[in-house]
């Protein structure tokens, strides 16, 4: 079971939040547009929907936030200036998100019995919903990024994903990989430090 995970030289770090990001949604090729668009939803439509799901969108609406969100960035993303000294991408995004579900929903859209359109954007409640998708979108691109890191080394990031993100019991995990359970606490140990490092990574840059 290797100790160390491993990256191409010069790979391209999935993490960044660049403003080259934005200039490539409207690169002149559609081919490739079309792709970096696709990339983009993928990105960032988890967290859009995990908003939306803590605001109380039912299940069979948050694809239609989704779309609106969407379709309305790309309606201003030419003229869209990404600027981390303004702001971060995730405080814009927010806002958006925001309006989409109050121009669909009106006030039907509610945050613990009171109405979206009488809440402010900062409103303490909305921020902790926000919060709440955001950390969950974080672990999951974390996660995939420490992932493909040890992708030359599938078992031990397996180990690591059984014992400590689905709390299978070492023992078990040690048995089933043929290894000492030894092994199995120094997975963790060494995975985790790699996907901490993540999560600090994406929270300093998106």
């Amino acid at each position: 079971m290797a100790d160390e995970p491993t990256r191409p030289p010069h790979a391209v770090d999935p993490l960044r939040t660049h403003a080259s990001m934005f200039d490539r949604l409207n690169t002149g090729e559609p081919a490739r547009r079309e792709m970096e668009w696709g990339r983009f939803r993928q990105r960032y439509a988890p967290v859009v929907a995990g908003f939306a799901r803590n605001l109380g969108v039912r299940p069979q609406d948050v694809d239609d936030v989704i779309q609106d969100v969407f379709l309305g960035f790309f309606a201003v993303s030419k003229k869209f200036e990404y600027d981390p000294a303004k702001g971060r991408f995730r405080g814009y995004l927010k806002t958006v998100t925001l309006n989409a579900i109050r121009d669909r929903f009106g006030r039907r859209a509610k945050v613990n019995e009171v109405p979206l359109s009488d809440l402010p954007d900062d409103a303490p409640q909305l921020g902790e919903q926000w919060d709440r998708a955001w950390d969950e979108h974080v672990m999951r691109r974390a996660v995939e990024a420490t992932r493909a890191e040890y992708a030359a080394h599938p078992q031990t990031f397996e180990a690591f994903e059984r014992y400590a993100l689905q709390h299978q019991r070492p023992a078990d995990v040690a048995r089933d990989l043929g290894v000492n359970v030894d092994v199995i606490y120094q997975a963790k140990t060494r995975v985790l430090k790699t996907l901490r490092a993540k999560v600090k990574q994406l929270e300093d840059e998106d």
